[in-house]
């Protein structure tokens, strides 16, 4: 963890709890300012638990506190309680209705949790802020829950664009080689597939498409290449049990 950054956040906290206030509100403000800083930095640590304990805090001084409502829905989001991540994210909406972020996340929650045409237009509202600093994200999101939807002409001219904005970007990537793989073009999904394998967000599933295209395309040794990597990265996922299982039928 980045222990400079959660101890000098906690440090500064207890120095400013001891400050006689000046003004009641711009005190609560700095105390819940500071929390969700701390979570923030918790949070990119993958330190779940913890990240959410200081925005519960923050919220407790502050409760109506924009950033600190929005990281609660994400972590609630993380945690599969998707009722409590979407009144979190609302509640923050209502504070900053414009915020491109908020937006964001609260289309993809919209999205995960089955409802995909709820969440579509929370994405064209966050895309329509100037300041938006991520389109490309939001374009991706966008396309992946087209793609839910059904509407496979909008995700790939949604996922099409994000690329072209951010191609390391692993979730456009990942769309477009999924879009590939089902239409039969197995060079266009290698190609693809291969940005989201670099990436940090790597899964068993995406090795599981790759070896299965390489074994599709007639290339045996980067099949098995493919499948050392996989076996080293993770050997005891569920997707390469199964497939080392259908393997062994085979023979």
């Amino acid at each position: 963890m980045r222990a400079g950054a959660a101890v000098s956040l906690a440090l500064l906290l207890s120095a400013c709890a001891s400050t006689a206030p000046i003004g009641e509100q711009a005190d609560a403000r700095r105390r819940a300012d500071i929390r969700v800083e701390l979570a923030s930095a918790f949070y990119a640590d993958g330190y779940a638990e913890q990240a959410l304990a200081e925005v519960e805090r923050a919220l407790a001084v502050q409760p109506a506190h924009a950033e600190a409502l929005g990281l609660r829905g994400l972590l609630l989001m993380q945690r599969g309680d998707s009722v409590r991540a979407e009144q979190s994210l609302q509640k923050a909406l209502r504070i900053e209705p414009d915020n491109p972020r908020l937006l964001n996340n609260l289309g993809w929650l919209l999205c995960q949790s089955g409802d995909p045409q709820r969440g579509l237009p929370y994405f064209e509202r966050a895309l329509a802020q100037r300041e938006y600093a991520s389109p490309a994200t939001a374009l991706a999101n966008a396309g992946l829950c087209s793609l839910r939807a059904g509407d496979t002409r909008s995700a790939e001219a949604n996922l099409v664009r994000a690329a072209s904005l951010d191609p390391s970007l692993a979730t456009a990537q990942d769309g477009l080689a999924r879009l590939a793989f089902a239409r039969g073009d197995h060079v266009a999904a290698r190609h693809h597939l291969h940005r989201v394998l670099a990436s940090r967000e790597v899964a068993p599933e995406h090795f599981l498409m790759a070896v299965r295209i390489e074994r599709l395309l007639g290339d045996r040794p980067a099949e098995q290449s493919l499948l050392k990597q996989w076996r080293r990265r993770y050997p005891e996922s569920p997707q390469l049990q199964a497939y080392l299982r259908s393997e062994a039928d085979e023979h």
